[in-house]
């Protein structure tokens, strides 16, 4: 089977069987490995070709875009097999770069820095962002007719874990997080809740890359990445109020996995050892 149609066949399946998310992750993925084998049949690739191509395709960009790459591959050679459109492997266990360990949250010098060249549209989305502790795409994907303020809360139908766990992701509004909403809607009734600067909804690709940039333009280093933002809220909750309240607040199942949104520097580990006699 030629890799156009090969391609075209994974982003049906994907469109019927997984979220509109998922999906966007695939087409942004192997867009440059469509366009570069089109004609080809998978099965007549070789790994080396392969590898050249993730080297380029590659290049200049951040550890964890060409990690994806790799994982977007390995996926569509893993679809292949599974439904009968390739006898057997092109390709094995892919060099894949190691993603950075979110080991920090950002300092307040830090976030001020960065924030100092943003766009009002960049701010509003990225406070918002450290006040709930949502994930990139949920608030990307929120539109207004999701917030119910009766409630205090926005609701989100499709989000990361729906297809496994059945349950709608519910982000509470405090009042923070309500006086963000409402610079950002106005007095719209309808639309995305957050609009980029060009009007139209922010998507986690361009939101991340404006944050690089606004990084790179403030000199600061390279570890600090958009998704810390979820880092630094699940991290004050932890402090302020235990790790059950940053469990539901992030929208995890097992608390084992909010434990990783902790962060603790040696300071406060050292000013915890004074608490024993």
């Amino acid at each position: 089977m030629l890799i156009d149609e090969l391609v075209t066949t994974f982003f049906s399946w994907n469109a019927r069987h997984r979220s509109a998310a998922t999906l966007a992750f695939y087409r942004t993925r192997l867009k440059k490995f469509r366009e570069a084998f089109n004609a080809r049949d998978l099965a007549q690739l070789t790994p080396l070709e392969i590898d050249e191509h993730l080297a380029v395709a590659g290049a200049g960009l951040s550890d964890s875009t060409r990690h994806h790459d790799v994982v977007a591959l390995e996926r569509l050679q893993k679809f292949a097999l599974q439904h009968k459109l390739l006898d057997k492997p092109v390709f094995g266990i892919l060099e894949k770069p190691r993603v950075g360990r979110r080991d920090r949250i950002p300092t307040p010098d830090e976030t001020a820095a960065l924030l100092s060249q943003a766009s009002r549209e960049f701010r509003l989305i990225y406070s918002a962002l450290r006040q709930c502790g949502a994930r990139p795409g949920e608030l990307c994907r929120a539109t207004i007719v999701d917030v119910d303020r009766a409630n205090r809360v926005i609701t989100l139908k499709e989000h990361k874990t729906a297809r496994k766990t059945g349950l709608v992701r519910r982000i509470p509004i405090g009042r923070k997080l309500g006086e963000l909403l409402d610079q950002a809607i106005g007095t719209r009734s309808e639309g995305p809740v957050f609009l980029s600067p060009t009007g139209r909804a922010w998507t986690v690709a361009n939101l991340s890359r404006t944050y690089s940039r606004l990084r790179d333009l403030a000199g600061l280093p390279k570890d600090l990445v958009l998704y810390l933002a979820r880092h630094e809220c699940g991290t004050k909750i932890c402090r302020e109020k235990g790790i059950e309240y940053a469990r539901r607040l992030l929208g995890h199942t097992n608390i084992t996995t909010t434990q990783r949104y902790m962060h603790l520097d040696e300071n406060e580990l050292a000013d915890a050892q004074d608490l024993i006699d």
